[in-house]
């Protein structure tokens, strides 16, 4: 009954090994409860042995039989309750190692150091068993010392574990680790000291174990089930909700092949899911976008993938779809990596009316500066026609008298002072025109440059994203407010941002960075810095960078940078560029801001500042 018992846990910890060959702990049970069957029919045996060569072989195989079933117990132990000390484990299992090599090395078994005879005893009940007569082997002390340890070990190991609140466990494999060492490691001695006759009866204890065992499978199986009936459940949901949701899902396994596409992906770029398992993903999107999002997939697999990203697919009738996908990475139960999982939302028509929105917001800018410059000539024709035709017809009147024989010389000087004043008035009416296209006085205030930037940042966030362009700040906590117009000091900033986005166009993807930094410059200035790794600026370019209608972009004015010259300037700091190696720095600095805000009157740089000649 005993060997049944066992064999049958040992064969269903047979089978859950075999499922899961990292599950330890179903090893160890199975070396266990064979063990315990085996001891069980060699016990069986002994009781009925008639000869004491049979008596001491079937002896020597039990003491093997109990080594394989309790140096597993000892490591059983230890991995159920984490609190159990390994160092005691270890000695303990050297205790036996030693003893069972004593075992087969005495003639006798560990048992006795010589067997005289055998006698027939009955049991209580009438039936017949063989009891061996003979002085004990003295290295029999080192498995009784063994197996007091073992009850000392596994009585620390549950103590600890019952304090750390895992109460259950530590009282079942406590409890039923204990009983069996305490029935069968007290039996056992007894019956080899002589003390008592009776059959050894060690697999009659080890059912304390076997039925510890049996209650655990017993309650993983409940639990099991119970758990299946939950993952099915939440599994119908995640199913029902990534087929119905709006979204293109994807999943994506180690070797960065398709392991999963949701109906909304099908419908999308018009291809069944039979299609798409197990192509590989880069499969669908364009040939340019192929090496980098290989990339982005190695290093997800070590670090983690971006949290989100864009990208193009490519849909059966070729039709290319702008998606932003949002990705998290997959892992095995022992954190080993399973793939990634993405959900990405079509922009296709979103990013359409994005460019239509921005050309016409562009048309509108070139017609607006058109009619400013329209505007301009006209004035300046109207306000200039009168001053300069009186000057050529006054010019025109001095060469007809230059040519008389006699010329009138005091009718040639009023002629010139004529000229004079018309040249004069021309002055003026530029002089007048430019104060008109002056704004007047800028209204200074405390600025907060922090809060500064990410205004900025966030205008122009749309573009950023676009050209895939990723933006570090380094802005001093410290910082404090500076003295400078709000409008104007965003209009710097937005300026030499523009210049930088359009020099990192044409830049690798893994260079399309910058860098803006804030921090104090002496005592009374604040330093502003915007870095990126675009190609630089040429060393001829960098004199007349800052100079008006000098551009090296096509169509462009040449007034950007002029005008941020202008604004920093009247503003009391100054501005420059310089080429850092990596690519091109812009700097400027404003003055920090004084206890009592002022106005100051807003004046064009002298090498901005147009003169009039009479």
């Amino acid at each position: 009954m005993c060997a049944a018992a066992s064999f049958m846990l040992g064969l269903l910890h047979l089978l859950l090994w075999s499922k899961d060959r990292y599950a330890g702990v179903h090893l160890l049970s199975m070396l266990m409860a064979f063990s315990g069957g085996a001891n069980a029919l060699t016990e069986l045996a002994l009781m009925h042995a008639q000869s004491i060569d049979a008596y001491r072989v079937l002896l020597q195989w039990e003491n093997q039989f109990v080594f394989t079933l309790l140096v597993p117990m000892v490591w059983y132990v230890q991995a159920r309750l984490p609190t159990a000390r390994r160092w005691l484990a270890t000695f303990i299992t050297l205790l036996w190692f030693a003893a069972i090599v004593m075992n087969w090395r005495s003639p006798y078994s560990l048992v006795y150091q010589q067997i005289d005879a055998l006698r027939q005893m009955p049991t209580f009940w009438g039936e017949q068993f063989t009891v061996a007569v003979g002085p004990a082997n003295p290295w029999v002390q080192l498995s009784n010392l063994a197996s007091l340890l073992i009850v000392i070990y596994v009585l620390d190991a549950a103590a600890g574990a019952w304090r750390r609140g895992e109460r259950r466990r530590a009282a079942l494999v406590g409890g039923s680790v204990a009983t069996f060492m305490v029935l069968g490691g007290l039996q056992a001695p007894l019956i080899d000291a002589g003390i008592i006759e009776m059959p050894y009866m060690i697999s009659f204890a080890f059912l304390a174990i076997v039925l510890a065992l049996s209650y655990e499978l017993v309650s993983n199986a409940v639990l099991a089930s119970r758990y299946a009936k939950e993952i099915r459940a939440n599994e119908q949901r995640w199913r029902s909700l990534l087929t119905d949701v709006q979204l293109a899902v994807i999943g994506v396994d180690p070797e960065a092949r398709i392991n999963y596409a949701n109906p909304y992906l099908e419908r999308l770029i018009g291809r069944r899911s039979e299609e798409l398992m197990g192509r590989p993903v880069a499969d669908l999107f364009p040939a340019d976008d192929q090496a980098e999002l290989k990339a982005r997939l190695a290093a997800a697999a070590q670090t983690g993938p971006r949290p989100r990203s864009r990208w193009r697919l490519i849909c059966s009738a070729g039709e290319q779809r702008s998606l932003v996908w949002s990705t998290v990475r997959l892992n095995h139960s022992d954190g080993r990596y399973a793939g990634l999982l993405s959900i990405g939302e079509d922009i296709t028509e979103r990013l359409a009316a994005e460019r239509s929105l921005e050309r016409s917001r562009h048309e509108l800018e070139r017609i607006g500066r058109v009619n400013v410059v329209g505007e301009l000539v006209s004035t300046l024709a109207h306000e200039l026609n009168q001053p300069l035709a009186a000057i050529l017809s006054n010019a025109q009147a001095a060469r007809r008298f230059l040519g008389a024989a006699q010329p009138d010389l005091d009718e040639l000087q009023a002629i010139l002072d004529d000229i004079v004043r018309d040249d004069k008035r021309a002055g003026e009416v530029i002089h007048h025109l430019r104060l008109l296209i002056r704004d007047g006085e800028m209204s200074r205030e405390p600025l907060a440059l922090g809060e500064t930037v990410r205004q900025v940042l966030g205008l122009i966030s749309n573009e950023l994203d676009a050209q895939g362009i990723s933006v570090r700040q380094e802005i001093d906590p410290a910082l404090p407010p500076v003295e400078a117009g709000r409008v104007e000091t965003q209009q710097v900033i937005m300026n030499l941002l523009a210049n930088t986005v359009h020099a990192l166009a044409q830049a690798a993807p893994e260079r399309r960075k910058i860098l803006i930094r804030a921090r104090r410059e002496g005592a009374d200035a604040a330093l502003i810095s915007i870095e990126d790794q675009g190609p630089g600026i040429a060393v001829e370019v960098l004199p007349k960078l800052f100079e008006p209608f000098f551009t090296t972009r096509d169509g462009g004015l040449g007034m950007g940078l002029a005008i941020c010259r202008r604004i920093v300037e009247a503003g009391a700091g100054r501005i420059w560029a310089e080429n850092t190696g990596q690519g091109a720095r812009f700097s400027f600095t404003l003055p920090l801001a004084s206890p009592v805000p002022v106005s100051k009157p807003v004046s064009k740089p002298a090498s901005m500042t147009a003169q009039a000649h009479p």
